[in-house]
């Protein structure tokens, strides 16, 4: 088959290098026909229909939140043994999971990032701070976190570090200076793997959390909900901000002609789709495993002055199963919103959701990949209705798949 890729030059010099980004090397409407093609290939066998993807409406500088790696610096020779590697501080290159690559430019993080990243790079310098090692579990520093709100303005940064001491008031300058933030803390983490999460957390400097807000259309371009969110060092939001205001409003518009009296959003997080949907339902049900997520939902409920959403923490499985159990099936008029993580659905939440025989139901799939494998079960008691997507990251193969299904 002929090539009809037109390379352009990509505007990271780490681009080849970093596992980041995979197609910055194409315009955007090449990378959007090569995601609707492979999304096509995938759902060949049971949508014959193109599937439209939703541009973002903004390409670079559109991650609210990434989080690089302290790791030690990786040579193309092995070093001697007892032999102290560089600490290097970035993301992990493409094809290697181990040892991250040195990033001195991100033109997808938050404007700012790539100074935030020298200036820190230099204060742990400065402190000779090591990067933790996975292996002989030494050393001090593990993830840089970051966060941007688009509509509000607000930043975040959160260093995660093993026990030990930490020059704070240094800390907080250095960030200050270059990328000026409303909340900034210090994570110890204890455990193994090389992640942002905490045993111990730390306000620094600022307020303890920061507020993003969603603006989603209701239909006619001129009318938004306007919704306010906690985002708290650890909480769940998706990724582009921007973008996931087209994806809801791609969802919302779907409830509003499912017209459910119940909508049921399983892996609900901390309530961003289930308050998209609310004012179309007398009540929601909002499923999610992690307790933190639910106790933020809980908070932008009353901030957003929505009282007809309730969050159950627990996994879906489990309320699926005590909900078959109890009830036998869902209502009639009820509907499902079903956001699984990349894993897809555990094999009993699927099982138990199809025996719950929901009329409506809405998959959204953060990776196509799984809910095609999954598709074969659906279609057993389903007709699919429409499939679409939305871009939410730009310059990678990455695509948001949007479902829907009837009950036959």
């Amino acid at each position: 088959m002929q090539d009809t890729r037109t390379p352009i030059p990509p505007r990271c010099p780490h681009f080849g290098d970093c596992g980041g980004c995979q197609t910055q090397d194409l315009p955007y409407e090449q990378q959007l026909a090569q995601k609707a093609a492979a999304l096509e290939t995938l759902f060949g066998f049971c949508w014959p229909h193109a599937i439209s993807i939703e541009p973002s409406p903004v390409l670079w500088y559109y991650r609210n939140k990434v989080d690089p790696n302290f790791g030690g610096k990786h040579y193309d020779e092995p070093p001697p043994k007892g032999f102290v590697r560089e600490t290097v501080l970035g993301f992990k290159p493409r094809g290697r999971w181990y040892g991250p690559l040195e990033i001195q430019e991100c033109h997808i993080g938050p404007e700012g990032f790539s100074e935030l990243l020298g200036a820190v790079r230099e204060w742990a310098r400065r402190n000779d701070y090591r990067a933790f090692n996975t292996r002989s579990e030494t050393g001090f520093l593990r993830v840089l976190l970051v966060r941007d709100a688009k509509r509000t303005g607000q930043r975040m940064v959160v260093l995660v570090t093993s026990d030990g001491a930490l020059d704070t008031t240094g800390f907080v300058e250095c960030v200050q200076e270059v990328f000026p933030s409303d909340s900034i803390h210090h994570a110890v983490f204890r455990g193994k793997a090389q992640v942002a999460a905490a045993d111990e957390l730390r306000l620094l400097d600022g307020t303890q959390d920061i507020v993003e807000e969603l603006h989603i259309d209701c239909g006619d371009k001129t009318d938004f909900r306007k919704l306010s969110f906690r985002i708290s060092p650890f909480s769940f939001f998706q990724t582009n901000t921007l973008a996931a205001e087209r994806l809801y409003a791609k969802i919302r518009a779907w409830v509003k002609q499912a017209a459910p009296r119940t909508l049921y959003d399983l892996y609900g997080g901390m309530g961003t789709i289930a308050f998209a949907c609310a004012d179309l339902a007398e009540h929601v049900h909002s499923v999610e495993n992690v307790p933190e997520a639910s106790e933020d939902g809980r908070h932008n409920a009353n901030v957003n002055g929505i009282s007809n959403v309730t969050f159950h923490t627990e996994k879906v499985k489990n309320y699926l199963r005590e909900l078959l159990l109890r009830e036998g099936r869902f209502p009639s008029d009820a509907a499902v919103v079903v956001d699984p993580p990349r894993a897809g659905l555990h094999p009993k939440a699927l099982r138990r959701l199809i025996e719950l025989a929901p009329e409506r139901l809405l998959y959204v799939s953060c990776k196509p990949e799984m809910l095609a494998r999954e598709m074969e079960a659906f279609l057993e008691e389903y007709a699919l209705t429409d499939m679409s997507a939305v871009d939410m990251f730009p310059h990678t193969r990455h695509v948001e798949l949007v479902a829907q299904l009837e009950r036959r």
